[in-house]
């Protein structure tokens, strides 16, 4: 990710998260990271671009050891509130993955709808990034934006990734996929008419074999 880009798209998110209002999903956990209970009995978990943590907080209640990686200080500054007013530990960093990498290995690592923000080979690297640092029979829950839908046509002249089922299934092959869903989803986005846009979604929960 260039700076200009790191700096637009921090921009944007501190932008969004200085509302009060909790800005995506009402604040609940995607699916698939309720469905992680099933496949992990607790230990440590990296949520990739935790936004205003609706996937940390829930998943610091359910027992699990959280860190949370964003590029937005706004949005960790929420989350850090929000946990201390839970009485939930959280480790929080503003940064970005992409360029400066991972730190540790974890039981459980999560990436929830950032992908679409990078170009398609650093998000291609930062998979295979995050399954080196996963430990064997460890989880990973992404949930991205596909090659489908009103967002993914705007932006397909980009770079950025929108991957097809097959790439992210391809992306996963040496892994045991045990849940892969797509559904339309409404985006924040919005069009030049001001209407929000749709798009595909995939939401994938894979356990590391190797």
């Amino acid at each position: 990710m260039s700076k200009s880009h790191f700096s637009d798209i921090q921009n944007q998110y501190n932008s969004l998260y200085a509302s009060k209002e909790v800005i995506f999903g009402d604040g609940k956990p995607i699916e698939s990271v309720v469905k992680l209970n099933k496949h992990l009995d607790g230990g440590t978990v990296l949520d990739i671009g935790g936004g205003e943590g609706r996937n940390a907080l829930y998943l610091a209640k359910q027992g699990f050891e959280v860190s949370v990686s964003d590029l937005s200080k706004v949005g960790i500054e929420k989350i850090n509130s929000a946990a201390k007013e839970g009485g939930l530990n959280i480790d929080t960093h503003v940064t970005d993955t992409i360029t400066e990498g991972i730190d540790g290995t974890y039981n459980s690592i999560v990436i929830s709808f950032m992908l679409h923000h990078v170009l398609e080979c650093d998000a291609e690297k930062l998979i295979a990034e995050t399954q080196k640092h996963t430990y064997k029979n460890g989880v990973h829950v992404v949930a991205t934006f596909m090659n489908n839908g009103d967002l993914y046509e705007r932006n397909k002249t980009s770079g950025r990734f929108y991957p097809s089922e097959e790439q992210i299934k391809e992306l996963y092959a040496s892994w045991n996929i045990k849940d892969f869903s797509t559904y339309e989803t409404t985006t924040h986005a919005r069009n030049k008419d001001g209407e929000r846009m749709k798009n595909h979604v995939m939401e994938l929960i894979a356990v590391k074999s190797e």
